[in-house]
Parts: C-alpha cells; structure tokens; sequence
C-alpha cells in the first residue's frame, strides 16, 4: 500500500509539471510561435524609375494610413495568423498563396468550414496601382482598407464577425506590443487591423522582373520576347495593352473589364462584366479569371474565352509564334523575388 501511495505521488507530480511547463510555454507564444527580427524588414523600397512614374499616377494609399516597416509587419503577422477565421483552419493567406502569387491554384478555394468561395481568389500583387472604390472583382469596396476586412467577415471564408475578430485579436498576446510599435498604441480594433493587413499588401509590388531590368536599361529581350511586346501593344482591336496597361499592366479604367459567359454571376453593377487584374506574374497562376474557369493564359491565347455582358472578350485568331512570343513576353513580367523575400513569407513557425 505504501508503494502504491508513493507511485501515486510520483505521478501527480509529473503530471503537474506537465500541466505547468504547457502553461508556461502558453504565456511565451511570441517566442514559440513567431519568427520576427528584433529589428523590422524594410518595407520602405525604392524602386525603379518606370514603377515610381506609375506610382505616382496610382497611388492608392490614403493619407492615413502611410506604409511603414512596423504596419506592414503587423499585416504580414495578421495576413497568415489562422485565428483570424472562425475555427483557427484559415488565414488570408490560404487563398492568396505567395508561391503563387499571392493567389490560389483552384478555381473556388476553400473556405474554414469546407465550403467554396463564390469566386476565383485573385491575386493580391501590385493592388496598390488599383484605384480606390474598385476593389474585388466586382469592384464593391472602397479601398484596401475596406476589402481587407470583407474575407474576415464573409459567412464562407473566414466567418467572423468585425466584434469576434477583435476579441480573438486581443485574445493572443503577441499582439500589443506588434500593435504600440505600428500604431502608438496596444488598443487593438478592427480599423487598425484592416490599416495593417492594407499597409502589407500595398507593400506586395514586382519590381525585379526581366521586364524591370528591360526598361532600366540593364538587359535586352530576345528576338522574340521583343515581337511578344509589340503584338501586347499593338496587335487587335482593343490591343492588349488597353486593358493591361504598361508598367504595372493594370487597367487604368477598371470597370472597362471585359465579361466572361457566367449566368451566376452578374459583375460589376449588373453588366456582366469584371475588373481586369495585373499580368505581372500571370505565368505562375492557374484558373483565371473571376471564376477560374480559363486554366492558363496559353489557353487564354490558343483559343480565347467565351465572352458576354457589355463588352464581351474578344474572339481571335493568333498564329502558333506569336502565341509563342506573346508567352516568352509573358514570362518576362515574372519576378521571382515576391515568392523568397522574407518580408513576405509566413512569420509562424
């Protein structure tokens, strides 16, 4: 009996050291969850001359809400962090992969209870040449701001209300400290959460493509990704380029997007149509378009795609070259940096 109580005692004791060590590691979750420099990334570039002309013409950054290092790093942390959905399975970034250009490689992704998103996830690059009041692809929301908080909230992909987002944001106690280095102050709400995961997005530009170093003057293209440029520019009527507009190729008309055959989804304000999105790194995407229903831009280009509403995607007929140099053109818009620079990859380990 005596041996008995003592091997009782040894295992309660075990267990409560157990029990203890868990609690502790709990009240460390900075330590054991996030993997941040003592010193943040520098959000804060320069970039080449073509990309600032457009910038300066674009710019959809309001006044206050400047980017800075600790707001974007705020974001980056809030842009992966899966408490931000319902049951702790989703974060922004399980529909806006950054190997894949911060997109999806499904048609309909997946939302945190299994469900299907109404539309194709598009890619989150450059969003901060898109003018205010045209965002998503039937343009709804006002801003960057505003559409990062509409994923959170939707009953399929994130489903949270803006109050249950804020109680769980303040609820982890990583979060003061990330939010008095961005803001001035570790009160957290959900307008200073759509500010942050704004700043980290807006943060997201290609700018060290083929293309860049093209237009910089520190490279040439081939023979053929130079005839691939000029069918961009010139070829058809509407070219190319008019909806894909040079640097950044994003329109500088949205609502101008063409309409994809869809009798579920109506668009932009009833018309049928869509935003046009940016081709900077259209060739590392998959199922294009609002309802991912055109698998690769080669497709895209062998065969078009079926068009409806006010003004439907052109129907057209392109030898097997230019289809070639238009893809080698293509390809020179990738750049490669968005998806190994630690500024944006997860900061969870």
């Amino acid at each position: 009996m005596r041996k008995l109580k003592i091997l009782i005692a040894i295992i309660l004791t075990v267990c409560l050291f157990q029990f203890c060590a868990k609690d502790n590691s709990a009240l460390n979750t900075v330590s054991t969850l996030l993997n941040l420099p003592s010193s943040p990334l520098n959000y804060l570039v320069t970039y080449p001359t073509h990309v600032v002309t457009a910038l300066a013409a674009a710019d959809n950054t309001p006044a206050n809400n400047r980017l800075t290092n600790e707001g974007a790093t705020l974001g980056r942390v809030l842009f992966y962090d899966k408490h931000l959905s319902q049951n702790n399975t989703i974060s922004c970034a399980s529909c806006h992969k950054p190997e894949l250009s911060f997109d999806d490689n499904v048609a309909l992704s997946t939302g945190f209870n299994g469900g299907k998103t109404s539309r194709n996830s598009m890619s989150l690059i450059n969003l901060r040449f898109y003018q205010n009041g045209r965002m998503f692809w039937d343009e709804r929301a006002g801003s960057l701001e505003a559409q990062a908080l509409q994923p959170i909230q939707n009953h399929v992909e994130m489903g949270l209300t803006l109050n249950e987002l804020e109680a769980k944001v303040k609820g982890l106690d990583y979060y003061p400290d990330l939010f008095l280095k961005a803001f001035g102050s570790s009160s957290i709400d959900s307008t200073k959460i759509s500010k942050a995961i704004a700043q980290y997005v807006r943060s997201i530009v290609t700018y060290q493509s083929k293309y860049d170093l093209v237009k910089e003057g520190k490279a040439s293209f081939t023979t053929s990704e130079a005839r691939g440029e000029q069918i961009f520019l010139n070829a058809g009527g509407p070219t190319c380029a008019s909806c894909h507009t040079p640097p950044m190729f994003i329109t500088s008309n949205p609502s101008q997007g063409f309409g994809l055959a869809d009798n579920n989804d109506i668009g932009i304000r009833g018309s049928n149509n869509f935003k046009s999105g940016s081709l900077r790194n259209v060739m590392n995407r998959t199922n294009l378009f609002h309802n991912g229903s055109v698998l690769s831009v080669q497709a895209m280009l062998n065969a078009g795609a079926p068009g409806t509403g006010s003004r439907p995607i052109p129907q057209h007929s392109i030898a097997p070259q230019d289809v070639q140099d238009m893809l080698n053109f293509l390809n020179t818009l990738t750049d490669e940096t968005i998806y190994t620079d630690p500024k944006f990859s997860n900061p969870f380990i």
